[in-house]
């Protein structure tokens, strides 16, 4: 017996190719249980809190690399288009690492523009949780007995471009879906119809 009820909806769209994920910071406990049977990439930080995230993904099937938007920028980067071309999908928190909460950062459109694969939002609902307050992109545990709906939205994608303009419009798009997707999540937990 699962401990938290799930409902995925749309993972299988995921299956089978290479692909982006997006989550937003927070999601990550929650959702980190959910993809380890797809073999994803994460980009974990290096920080002493991401070591332990780290050891929890690959215990779940995830496979890992270390950096992040700060050290390691261009590295985690580069590692996970390489994950990419070798025929992976590829999960980031496009919040992060230092927020603020629910702002896009350009790196999963940049992955996604150099390897011309999909970007797929995913939200998440969870009916009851526990949410770790003092930190700052308030992550959260589905609480035991709780309903959890995952929601993986119609994917999207973008021309390759560096202009700025561009890339400013492209991370409001992905912030706009990623709303939408968790707007779906709570409509499908609260038994109601998306279509």
């Amino acid at each position: 017996m699962r401990i938290v009820r799930s409902t995925l909806v749309g993972v299988e769209q995921t299956q089978g190719a290479p692909c982006g994920i997006a989550i937003w910071h927070g999601d990550e406990l929650a959702l980190i249980p959910r993809f380890g049977h797809l073999r994803p990439t994460l980009l974990v930080s290096r920080s002493k809190d991401g070591e332990s995230m780290a050891r929890a993904a690959q215990a779940l099937g995830y496979r890992v690399t270390r950096g992040s938007s700060t050290r390691g920028a261009v590295g985690g980067l580069i590692a996970l288009i390489r994950a990419v071309q070798e025929g992976h999908a590829v999960v980031l928190t496009v919040d992060g690492p230092q927020g603020p909460r629910g702002v896009c950062k350009p790196g999963i459109i940049r992955i996604v523009q150099k390897t011309g694969v999909p970007l797929f939002p995913v939200g998440v609902a969870v009916s009851r949780r526990f949410v770790f307050r003092k930190t700052w992109n308030q992550v959260y545990l589905p609480l035991p007995f709780s309903r959890q709906v995952v929601f993986v939205d119609r994917p999207i994608s973008f021309p390759e471009t560096y202009d700025f303009e561009a890339m400013e419009y492209h991370c409001r798009q992905v912030e706009a879906a990623l709303q939408e997707a968790h707007q779906k999540a709570r409509m499908v937990l609260r038994g109601g119809d998306i279509t």
